[in-house]
């Protein structure tokens, strides 16, 4: 099973909202928290060109595109167990990335000038209601 090392926490509102991240051979990550499970966030957990990355992180791309870059359409689903360090466990996911029912809308970029149209907001999902995997 592969595992990342959070490595950047880029939205947080209680709680990390979205974390770079990188695998012990060098690949870089990106992940969205797309609720709770039980008590322990989940994360929607892709690849990302360091390109990519760094677009997003100037405000240059939104998030739903980076997440659907994700290379040859391979995606996760990621717990945080709580614990200060550990890595995050990925569970490879088989449904294409764009029937995710866990992306984000359109037009969520990071700012330093936040506006009502380019604020990062990430709707919380209720999991419960949804099937677990």
């Amino acid at each position: 099973m592969t595992s990342i090392d959070l490595t950047d926490v880029l939205l947080y509102y209680d709680g990390i909202q979205v974390f770079a991240g990188r695998d012990a051979s060098g690949g870089h990550y990106i992940g969205v928290n797309i609720g709770l499970d039980i008590t322990t966030d989940r994360y929607l957990v892709t690849g990302a060109s360091p390109r990519r990355l760094h677009e997003f992180r100037s405000g240059n791309l939104d998030l739903r595109t980076l997440l659907l870059d994700a290379p040859e359409g391979v995606w996760y689903l990621a717990t945080d167990e709580g614990t200060a360090g550990a890595p995050f466990l990925l569970e490879p996911q088989q449904e294409p990335i764009a029937e995710s029912p866990y992306l984000p809308g359109p037009r969520v970029i990071l700012s330093n000038n936040p506006s009502a149209e380019t604020t990062a907001k990430l709707p919380k999902k209720d999991l419960a209601a949804q099937d677990s995997r």
